[in-house]
């Protein structure tokens, strides 16, 4: 027993990689932090800087990033190419516009939308769990195709191809065409869904997706219920865009179709891949990027030159960047921090 007395004396040590792993750990977090504080900074700082129209679009900014969070959780993170997501932006625009000009209180239509949204989400998602890649996307589209059909048809209530006018929201002094107060309302709505997909990417079923996304054959072998992940992707993903697109109606004042065709769903699918799917900050890059870039096309001149040109550089990132232009922040962000490196004994 005396012998081993020494043994047991001896304090405790950590290794050199576990010391490691947790420096690699509080650095993650203190990133995080930061992150978080230069876009609290960014969000208070840009109403001061910015003029009424620059801050309209960036309240689009903030709404397109809502419904590309959403296309994210069915694309990014669970792998179903969906091209029906602006169906589910424009069921929401279009349902706020008809409340509202029937006069029904925001706090009747939220629930309402979002009731909407998980209905249609399933429509579309049962009759394609069998489904995937290219065929899959051809069935959603269809269901978009149906959707234009159907506003189109019903002109004496949505204005058909015209579109229609939507009344403001307006609480007290709040006035949702108010370039700041929209602004504000987009911004802080795409603040929650943010820090709700982060938690849903750390949860069980957001675990659950990735696994379904890698291998859906490995996935139902560890005990994985494939159609159940399906179908909660693509409710989730119609929830995320029938909310943005309640907000896109009320900043935007009006509605037409044609702002929710396959086009529509092109472009949510490429802020999706060039912001960097699977991740919640790549809607926010993505969606800049659909709106911002085209409009800085147009006040220069080359509006023409914008689809040939924005082709090609989703071609060239999409090359050197598989990971969108998260990956390549995260590089050139890896590049500016000091490396410290340890010799692992």
């Amino acid at each position: 027993m005396n012998a081993m007395k020494p043994a047991l004396d001896l304090p405790m040590t950590t290794s050199p990689a576990s010391q490691t792993d947790a420096e690699a750990g509080d650095n993650s977090r203190i990133l995080a932090l930061v992150k978080a504080v230069l876009a609290l900074g960014l969000a208070v700082l840009l109403p001061v800087a910015l003029d009424d129209y620059y801050l309209y679009l960036a309240s689009q900014v903030a709404i397109y990033a809502i419904a590309t969070l959403g296309l994210d959780i069915v694309f990014g993170r669970t792998g179903q190419l969906s091209l029906s997501h602006a169906t589910f932006f424009g069921l929401g625009a279009y349902a706020s516009a008809l409340m509202a000009d029937w006069g029904w209180s925001i706090w009747l239509q939220v629930p309402l939308i979002v009731l909407l949204a998980i209905l249609a989400g399933a429509v579309v998602a049962v009759p394609t769990l069998r489904l995937s890649g290219l065929r899959l996307s051809l069935v959603t589209l269809l269901f978009g195709e149906l959707f234009i059909w159907a506003i189109n048809h019903s002109a004496d209530m949505t204005g058909g191809s015209q579109g229609m006018a939507v009344p403001p929201l307006e609480i007290g002094n709040f006035s949702s065409v108010t370039p700041l107060h929209g602004y504000i309302l987009a911004v802080t709505v795409a603040a929650i869904a943010t820090l709700v997909v982060i938690q849903i990417s750390r949860s069980q079923i957001g675990r659950r997706m990735l696994a379904v996304r890698d291998s859906e054959l490995a996935a139902t072998s560890v005990g994985i219920h494939i159609v159940k992940t399906k179908i909660t992707a693509f409710i989730m993903s119609a929830v995320f865009a029938g909310i943005a697109g309640c907000l896109y109606a009320y900043t935007s004042g009006f509605v037409s179709p044609t702002m929710f065709d396959l086009f529509g769903s092109v472009n949510f699918l490429v802020a999706v891949i060039l912001g960097g799917a699977g991740r919640s900050i790549g809607a926010w890059l993505g969606a800049a990027y659909i709106i911002l870039v085209p409009e800085a096309f147009t006040a220069l001149g080359y509006t023409n030159l914008f689809p040939l040109l924005g082709g090609f550089v989703l071609i060239v990132i999409t090359l050197l960047l598989p990971g969108g232009l998260t990956e390549g922040f995260t590089r050139a962000f890896a590049l500016l921090r000091p490396e410290r490196r340890r010799n692992v004994s």
